[in-house]
């Protein structure tokens, strides 16, 4: 499975969500606003934490959605290295694993740009 099709899924079961239940999907994206776009940890260092914990918890969703804003941010490869390194102290060899498909969907969008 390719990131886009990753981040398609993502567009398509948040259509979904927002048309079944449109107050609940507006708060939990309140929600996601007040963490993402305030506080003092400047976005670049958010996604490289989003991206070390969706490769944790091995969500290829998640780690599609939150390497595209990683790059959109500025992060760089030996940036996510780093980030995946952490990864696995924290969650072992599984969550290193998952960062093939970082590296895959790395290149994938690195190339959209």
């Amino acid at each position: 499975m390719e990131a886009t099709d990753r981040l398609s899924e993502i567009q398509q079961l948040f259509g979904n969500i927002m048309n079944k239940s449109e107050v609940l999907t507006k708060d939990y994206m309140r929600l996601i606003d007040s963490v993402v776009k305030t506080g003092t940890i400047p976005p670049k260092y958010k996604e490289l934490i989003f991206v070390a914990l969706s490769l944790t918890e091995k969500c290829e969703w998640c780690l599609s959605y939150h390497l595209k804003l990683a790059i959109e941010n500025g992060v760089t490869e030996d940036e996510l290295i780093e980030a995946a390194f952490v990864s696995f102290l924290m969650a072992g060899t599984p969550a290193l694993m998952q960062s093939i498909k970082m590296e895959e969907f790395y290149k994938e969008l690195k190339g959209q740009q």
